[in-house]
């Protein structure tokens, strides 16, 4: 590893460092999160237009400026340095990736270079720490159990599970017939729960389609014309027809094939709110524990609610997010795809710019600490020039570097290293933001208690970050047992 930046590096830290100081200042940040979105647009669109942020690890192919994971982690210290409120994290961070690798030609060519120009932004609708493989684990039933806390998946009565183009997303064309026929045959029927997805429902459903269509004329004709049954006819055809419809299984291709239900609800989710694109994780089997799959939701779907919550930090806005029977599109060509192990790789690149962001914010807590104890007098002198106040403040800049080394080498090894640090990086970066923002509260007295000052929002930032990603223990945790450190029987001396 090199751990000099190349001149490209060098110069996105320098003109996104610039481009905050004009345009993300404190006061711009409390407006920008006083807003119903909890960003200012028009710095997003500044980040996109200007500097390509969005699409900064994105191939040129799609519009990206075809750097890697390293870059935009670098980018990341410079946006946590002044708690910049963006939907970069969800957008860029946490849903491009995993649209990247799991995505089909088709939908990698209509969303990431929307993803990349700014235009669109996106959320992981995912429990952060868990589905992530940050804490544990994700082969668990996160993704389940309904409305306590999971999203279930259901294909629609006569679908199958590939993907097939279906309700069009934000900014793509309209749906053709074959969407809106899905969008008919896929409407419970009174008295049946918008999450049931047995056997029974999927036949009433199915026969229920047919007798929509047997019932309507054929097209080009009128009632009584030729192509339908005749007043006092008899309609044993038809009936005959719902009754082997009723018995068909619910996996047969037909007119709404690759169509899928969503039914369930996800807490804490990113810039939910707010973003254009869902991209929810569910589990497709009917139990907890089936397979997990990965689905693209539209922000304006119908039966989709979200709510945004009271967040510790409200520069990392967060939302409920209620899916009631909402009509999704599978991400990538079929069920198989290794979702959990995309995730998991997603979750490593993520923590690692994660810790890059908490070292930006470490850096600059400590900068403000310095500033203000050199100006503070008492007893005739700066407090900063006692011996006590500069023993903490060098403990604060020693764990700092610390935490910085080991985020430098996270971001490196995301993309040249097989092995998962992220979250070791990560642990060490939250516990330095941690530290380094409590003392900057202490040492600026009682200014830095009140809700005026700055440094109460980087201290918020250090703990909302550990209830979503962590706690530290927790991550160090995972990672002993994922490489079985106390499993062996003997240390090799």
């Amino acid at each position: 590893m090199d751990a000099r930046f190349t001149a490209e590096q060098d110069e996105i830290r320098r003109a996104l460092r610039e481009l905050l100081r004009r345009r993300c200042g404190p006061e711009e940040s409390r407006r920008a999160v006083d807003t119903p979105a909890g960003y200012d647009p028009a710095l997003w669109t500044a980040l996109a237009k200007q500097l390509g942020l969005p699409g900064l690890a994105l191939p040129e192919a799609y519009g990206g400026v075809g750097c890697s994971v390293t870059e935009l982690a670098l980018a990341c210290e410079e946006t946590g340095r002044v708690l910049a409120a963006t939907p970069l994290l969800g957008t860029a961070v946490l849903v491009a990736p995993l649209v990247l690798a799991l995505g089909t030609d088709a939908q990698r060519a209509d969303l990431l270079p929307r993803i990349a120009s700014g235009t669109l932004t996106a959320a992981l609708a995912v429990p952060p720490g868990t589905a992530l493989a940050l804490t544990g684990d994700n082969r668990d039933d996160w993704a389940g159990g309904g409305r306590a806390g999971g999203v279930q998946a259901r294909p629609v009565p006569g679908a199958g599970g590939g993907a097939a183009p279906g309700r069009p997303l934000a900014g793509t064309a309209s749906e053709g017939l074959g969407s809106a026929q899905a969008g008919r045959t896929a409407v419970p029927l009174a008295g049946a729960g918008p999450g049931g997805s047995g056997a029974a429902s999927a036949g009433r459903s199915a026969a229920a389609a047919v007798e929509r269509r047997t019932a309507a004329p054929l097209a080009g004709t009128t009632p009584g014309a030729p192509g339908t049954a005749p007043a006092g006819r008899s309609t044993a055809p038809a009936a005959q027809q719902q009754r082997a419809a009723a018995q068909q299984p619910a996996d047969v291709a037909g007119p709404c094939a690759g169509r899928w239900r969503l039914y369930g609800q996800v807490d804490q989710v990113l810039d939910g709110h707010s973003a254009d694109l869902l991209l929810v994780a569910a589990h497709a089997g009917g139990f907890a524990r089936s397979r997990t799959l990965l689905f693209l939701v539209a922000g304006d779907a119908p039966g989709l609610v979200r709510t945004r919550q009271r967040a510790l930090d409200a520069t990392r806005p967060q939302a409920r997010v209620q899916l009631r029977d909402v009509e999704a599109e599978l991400l990538g060509e079929d069920d198989g795809a290794d979702v959990l192990g995309a995730l998991a790789r997603t979750g490593d690149s993520a923590a690692g710019v994660l810790a890059c962001e908490a070292v930006g914010a470490a850096d600059r807590v400590l900068e403000m600490t310095v500033e203000y104890v050199k100006q503070r007098e008492q007893f005739g002198r700066a407090v900063g020039s006692f011996q006590a106040v500069k023993h903490r403040l060098a403990d604060v800049y020693v764990q700092l570097q610390a935490a910085r080394s080991a985020a430098y080498f996270a971001a490196w090894a995301a993309v040249h290293d097989e092995r998962r640090i992220g979250g070791l990086a990560l642990a060490q970066a939250l516990e330095a933001l941690r530290t380094a923002a409590a003392e900057g509260i202490q040492l600026h007295g009682g200014i830095g208690f009140t809700w005026e000052h700055e440094a109460q929002l980087y201290f918020k930032r250090a703990t909302a970050d550990e209830l979503l990603f962590g706690p530290a223990h927790r991550l160090r945790a995972h990672a002993a047992d994922a490489t079985r450190l106390f499993e062996r029987a003997e240390v090799s001396v």
